[in-house]
């Protein structure tokens, strides 16, 4: 797998925006706040402003202060979107209802578009170190945030999103280093909680969908409704519609550390890789009808605790590291490796799994740590099942 120099000439640490000694002031008696913010603004606390609200402009801080913003008749709630934009802040906001996203990172140009320039000039011209800090996000239509393709180093620090329609999260084609930590995801997945689309989708808290060097950080996941976070390169699905362009990043470099899962399935990775997506009108070049490879290896997940749910860790591409974490009465397996039906497409089993320090404790079926097909660990070290040493068997 080979990856842009750009990501690295690109590459940014993140830095969080100066809250300046004294913000703009907004506190109108109507409770209205500008459509579009281009300075440092500070909404009032006591208000529910009418939304959507734009930001366009780098170096920014939205301040809520605690206010909600009320999106139940825009697409968005806030849109962060400019061409080459840096370092905005949205900081203690209350978004609820979009009748889309919550917030939407924004690319400036259509995914085709983007993909016609040069590959380090995509970086450069999408959203950069863009925060949302204390915040809340709720009953969106379909994800509660979504961070954009190309973008870089966004924080997600201390947010609730719950009861999206879809993800609360969506790590689009091509973003890099965002880091989500001690946030809450919960009730997400189920469709439009308003009713506004009829249709019913079942879907993750967190979508990495070709997404690289990602840090998903001590947060809490509950009860969404596919499962916690699901790692995967989307199949070019409605690659015919002008607005679609190929993806080219494997999601992969993310790590998912020190969470807690409450959840059917806790973590995914590769989690199209045995999905029949006939319907979804694919242009990547399938393995067998209705089938195609999904790329999300070089991965870790470790240090975190699944409580519950039918597995806690499914692994279906290479070279993922799992360590150090608590496995609870799952129904079925604590960790799934491999897939038969990839065996029989590519002819290869899954390679370069670590598997370390672990601990499964009232498994109620299945079995604790399960190679399926031709997979098989290549390093199994100090687990533990039921408080006994676990033996992986075979090991390539």
């Amino acid at each position: 797998m080979r990856f842009s120099l750009a990501l690295m000439l690109y590459g940014t640490i993140q830095t969080s925006v100066p809250l300046h000694a004294a913000l703009a002031q907004q506190t109108p008696s109507d409770c209205t706040a500008p459509q579009n913010v281009s300075a440092n603004l500070r909404l009032d606390r006591n208000c529910r402003y009418a939304g959507p609200i734009l930001i366009d402009t780098s170096n920014v801080t939205l301040d809520c202060d605690g206010a909600t913003i009320d999106a139940t008749r825009s697409r968005n709630g806030i849109t962060i979107e400019g061409r080459g934009i840096r370092n905005v802040a949205v900081k203690s906001c209350k978004i609820d209802g979009a009748k889309r996203e919550g917030i939407f990172i924004k690319p400036p140009l259509i995914a085709p578009d983007m993909a016609a320039l040069p590959k380090a000039q995509r970086y450069d011209i999408a959203p950069q170190n863009v925060s949302i800090i204390d915040s809340t996000v709720t009953n969106s239509g379909s994800a509660g945030i979504y961070v954009g393709n190309y973008s870089q180093s966004t924080l997600i620090r201390n947010t609730l999103v719950a009861n999206s329609g879809g993800t609360a999260i969506y790590l689009d084609a091509s973003s890099v280093r965002t880091t989500v930590e001690n946030s809450t995801f919960n009730g997400n997945g189920f469709g439009d909680p308003l009713g506004r689309s009829k249709g019913k989708l079942n879907r993750e808290a967190i979508a990495i969908d070709s997404s690289a060097y990602n840090t998903i950080l001590n947060n809490t996941f509950s009860g969404n409704s596919a499962g916690g976070v699901f790692l995967y390169k989307n199949c070019w699905e409605r690659h015919d519609s002008p607005k679609q362009a190929q993806r080219w990043q494997h999601s992969s470099f993310n790590t998912i550390n020190g969470n807690r899962f409450t959840e059917k399935v806790g973590v995914w990775i590769a989690s199209r890789q045995a999905k029949n997506l006939t319907n979804w009108n694919c242009g990547d070049p399938p393995l067998a009808p209705g089938y195609f490879r999904d790329y999300a290896d070089h991965n870790t997940v470790v240090s975190n605790v699944f409580t519950g749910g039918d597995f806690g860790v499914i692994i279906q591409d290479d070279f993922t590291t799992l360590k150090e974490n608590r496995f609870f009465n799952q129904t079925q397996s604590c960790v799934v490796l491999g897939s038969e039906l990839r065996d029989s497409l590519l002819g290869a089993p899954i390679e370069g799994t670590i598997l370390a320090k672990n601990s499964c404790v009232g498994l109620r079926g299945g079995n604790g740590f399960r190679p399926e097909g031709k997979s098989v660990f290549r390093v199994c070290s100090e687990n533990f099942l039921d408080n006994q040493p676990f033996n992986c068997g075979g090991i390539r």
